[in-house]
């Protein structure tokens, strides 16, 4: 900090391009400042700053004009001045932002970078000192920015403010583009200040997280903006890739060509391996996202590798993978995992987009389906609710059709057996509350409070997640058998109490012994359809879970029975339902038509449900009786 060293005026000058170039914001408090930003590279990089003497006190806006001063304080108790001018923000193509200031009598053009966009806007190139210190730093797993300056003429500033006022007042769609193009002929012949490194740290329990992601079948591609070695230091770190890992690398492809060549080579080296791990940067996928027979080799490419590290990638090249998978697999699920706004289009384009909250902003929360606070936070997120989402939607499907068609197939017998007659089996203010009141409401209870393992097991078990990826719980045979048992019920549930009780006089206005018949093969099909939710839940034997609301569902169809029996609202709504419930009771045979359809229809069911479970549990069934 004493002036007359060596490397006061660079290190002065590195640090006052620090304080100077960003976007952070400053507040005061018990006399120092704290800051804040969208990029938490560079709040670290401005307290650093601070931390050495060249502090940022505060932004002032000035009242005429869009200008504001930054007032920074240090060496000492000295304040300095700077009239922010411009500020050319960072974007993903740009890689770089950059201001223009005037300090006193000069105007100064800062800016910061990435490396490899940095060195084409040097007046000379990197000295060999400064590449070996990005690559030392990028071997730690450091984020690297370069940062450079100038200062410019006056006349030449004049100008340049022209173009860049007319281009920024443009309000059609080639706005953008050309405040990119005038933007950039400032930023050059730069002058090397110096390099910067911050500690990309890993939050609590990432490692493991990966861990047991990968154990549960799914496969991990990490897209990201950071140099190579940067990526793949932290991919070590995080166990993404091991000791044991065979890595395949395409990386600095100059032409589709050679991107090809790259990526058959890699492929090659990865067939047949078990542990594999591929290495992609945003040079090489710029020519080959573009070539068709380039898109279906990195696809193969990412089916053999267990994990992925795609470098310096743009938002739209992350976009363009998340496409490029669904694309290639129809029946792919994809999830993207991502924290600042570069991840946005990312999230947009999977599946299932989880935003995690940080330091880099609201933009990925806002966009994304899911939001957590910790990574780590991912496990329950897909071992707990994922997995018993997908089972629970899975069964609710399935049950849904199930009963429908269970019903349908007593009406289509009966159908066929009165010669398409137009006359209903059931009565139709009976009928009118099977999907509503009788077999529907409790499985909100049934099977959105069921209990399967604990969150602990589940956490520490992500084998239990394999049926998801799998489709184990709902495909086509699962779906068919369904159906199929819908037929069966429907069928049997018909067919023993129309044998058993038989049929007389067809009279819709006078009860009958049709309508006896007709109650008992209604009220089967609504036990049974009950009865089967019990065996394929999760808590067939629990009380509070499973037969409460059952019960509660059985005698919702008796009070609506009775209503529509013994009042007089239902007897002008439905006369051949007078009394029907007493005539069903004086006969034995119907009571026992009854219990035999019901023992019949679930027999085969119960067989299955205790022989499958004996025979052959599923991995789900093994951790419950474990734990």
């Amino acid at each position: 900090r004493r002036k007359g060293e060596p490397l006061f005026e660079p290190v002065l000058n590195l640090f006052t391009c620090l304080s100077v170039c960003h976007s952070v914001q400053s507040t005061i408090k018990d006399g120092e400042p704290f800051y804040s930003g969208m990029s938490p590279d560079e709040v670290a990089l401005v307290q650093a700053a601070h931390d050495v003497g060249s502090s940022f006190q505060r932004r002032v806006r000035k009242h005429a004009g869009n200008t504001s001063e930054l007032v920074l304080k240090g060496p000492g108790n000295v304040e300095r001045k700077f009239t922010v001018l411009h500020e050319l923000a960072f974007t993903s193509d740009r890689k770089r932002m950059s201001v223009l200031v005037r300090h006193k009598t000069q105007i100064w053009c800062i800016t910061k970078g990435a490396d490899s966009v940095m060195e084409d806007l040097m007046a000379k190139p990197f000295a060999e000192a400064c590449q070996q210190d990005l690559t030392k730093f990028s071997k730690q797993g450091l984020r690297t920015l370069v940062v450079g300056m100038r200062v410019i003429d006056h006349g030449e500033f004049d100008m340049w403010d022209a173009e860049y006022t007319t281009a920024r007042n443009i309000i059609d769609e080639t706005k953008d583009e050309r405040m990119a193009e005038v933007a950039a002929r400032i930023e050059k012949g730069l002058k090397l200040v110096g390099v910067t490194a911050v500690e990309d740290k890993l939050q609590e329990g990432v490692p493991e997280t990966i861990e047991i992601v990968k154990r549960a079948g799914i496969r991990v591609w990490v897209l990201t903006g950071d140099k190579t070695e940067t990526a793949v230091d932290i991919a070590r770190s995080c166990k993404l890739f091991t000791d044991n890992t065979t890595m395949a690398q395409a990386l600095m492809a100059e032409d589709a060509k050679q991107a090809e060549a790259k990526l058959l080579e890699a492929r090659s080296k990865l067939d047949g391996k078990k542990d594999t791990g591929l290495v992609l940067d945003g040079k090489t996928l710029l020519h080959a996202l573009d070539s068709r027979d380039c898109r279906k080799i990195i696809y193969d490419l990412g089916v053999i590798s267990r994990s992925c590290i795609c470098s310096r990638l743009s938002p739209m090249q992350k976009l363009a993978l998340v496409k490029l998978v669904r694309e290639q697999n129809k029946q792919a699920i994809t999830l993207a995992v991502g924290d600042g706004a570069n991840d946005v289009p990312m999230i947009h384009g999977a599946h299932l987009g989880v935003a995690i909250r940080g330091k880099e902003g609201t933009q990925a929360v806002q966009a994304s389906d899911v939001a957590i606070s910790y990574f780590r936070f991912l496990v329950p997120l897909l071992l707990c609710h994922g997995r018993r989402a997908y089972r629970r939607v899975s069964l609710f499907l399935c049950f849904y059709l199930y009963k429908n068609v269970a019903l349908l197939m007593s009406d289509a017998i009966w159908m066929h057996l009165d010669k398409f007659k137009a006359r209903i089996a059931f009565p139709e203010y009976l009928s009118i509350g099977y999907n509503v009141v009788y077999v529907t409401w409790h499985l909100w209870f049934v099977i959105g409070f069921d209990q399967d393992v604990k969150d602990e097991v589940a956490c520490a078990s992500p084998e239990l997640y394999h049926v998801g990826p799998a489709r184990k719980l709902f495909n086509v045979r699962v779906f068919t058998m369904w159906m199929l048992q819908g037929v069966y019920h429907g069928s049997i549930a018909f067919v023993i109490p129309f044998s058993m009780i038989g049929t007389k006089t067809y009279d819709s206005e006078v009860p009958g012994q049709f309508w006896v018949c007709s109650t008992v093969i209604f009220s089967a099909v609504v036990l049974i359809a009950n009865l089967k939710l019990v065996l394929v839940s999760q808590n067939p034997l629990s009380m509070k879970i499973t037969w409460i609301p059952t019960s509660g569902a059985c005698l919702a169809y008796i009070l609506c029975l009775l209503a529509l029996s013994y009042t007089s609202l239902g007897k002008s709504f439905q006369p051949s339902m007078y009394h029907v419930p007493q005539m069903v009771m004086e006969d034995k045979d119907n009571i026992l038509a009854f219990f035999i359809t019901i023992l019949a229809a679930l027999a085969l069911d119960v067989v299955e449900y205790v022989g499958v479970g004996l025979m052959c549990p599923s991995k789900l069934q093994l951790a419950k009786r474990g734990s």
